[in-house]
């Protein structure tokens, strides 16, 4: 029977850019930082708990009590960033990078069917948003030192989890960005806790101390000056879903 539920998918920056040996070893990583970052959030018992939860080889699918988004949406995220920062020297150390994308929605899912659990148009929703591109460019765009996670709210949860003032989250800390991805096509909202900037994204270029200024105009003695000399100069810069991949496995608890 079908019943309004919280979703939850991530998937893994470069997964495939490792070995086969290592994929193994960086998909039980993404379960484990997820479990802490839910234990962290005051969800421990509510992720071991979980009816459905999917393995799409490079992330994770599950589906959630609707009564635990507003904690999903907030402070989830910045734990699950925190988690990833501390586990980032120890992967880097076995030649392992793990970066998420994150994409949460609301919906109707049926995640009991004994035939087919948790086949749903949310579900297909949720995947289409962590599949398009302003999560890839989140991460690309920022530093990989930094920022380890990049999240995007379907417009229904930012509408009444965030805007709707049931969590700490503000309205400004979100991008809204529209994601287009097959027949797929909505607005959604993007939420990076930790902001930072790719290190080869240049700043617009600032005047050094040393730099010569133009000469200014001679003023005749006696004669009120109406403009001093200007400088003029600087060049302007500027900067700016499948449902799963390869084997799939589903859990059932």
């Amino acid at each position: 029977m079908e019943a309004f539920r919280a979703l939850l998918v991530v998937d893994a920056e470069r997964f495939s850019a490792h070995s086969d040996v290592q994929l193994p070893r960086l998909h039980l990583e993404i379960r484990r930082v997820l479990a802490a970052a839910f234990e962290d959030s005051g969800l421990g018992d509510t992720w071991k708990g979980l009816r459905f939860v999917q393995s799409t080889g490079d992330g994770v699918l599950a589906v959630l009590p609707h009564e635990v988004a507003p904690r999903l949406a907030d402070p989830f995220p910045r734990r699950l960033q925190d988690e990833l920062a501390a586990s980032a020297p120890g992967l880097r150390a076995r030649g392992m990078r793990l970066r998420l994308r994150v994409a949460m929605h609301v919906g109707l899912v049926d995640d009991e069917r004994p035939d087919a659990p948790g086949i749903s148009a949310a579900t297909v929703d949720v995947n289409r948003l962590v599949d398009g591109p302003p999560l890839r460019d989140a991460l690309r765009d920022s530093d990989p030192e930094v920022t380890y996670a990049a999240f995007l709210f379907s417009a229904e949860m930012f509408s009444v989890y965030v805007a709707g003032g049931r969590t700490g989250l503000r309205e400004s800390q979100f991008t809204e960005v529209a994601i287009a991805v097959k027949q797929f096509a909505r607005h959604a909202h993007l939420y990076v806790p930790k902001p930072s900037r790719a290190p080869d994204i240049a700043e617009p270029a600032e005047h050094e101390a040393g730099d010569a200024e133009a000469p200014r105009a001679s003023v005749p003695p006696g004669e009120r000056p109406s403009i001093g000399g200007i400088t003029i100069g600087g060049d302007g810069q500027n900067a700016i879903g499948n449902i799963v991949g390869g084997d799939l496995r589903q859990e059932r608890r």
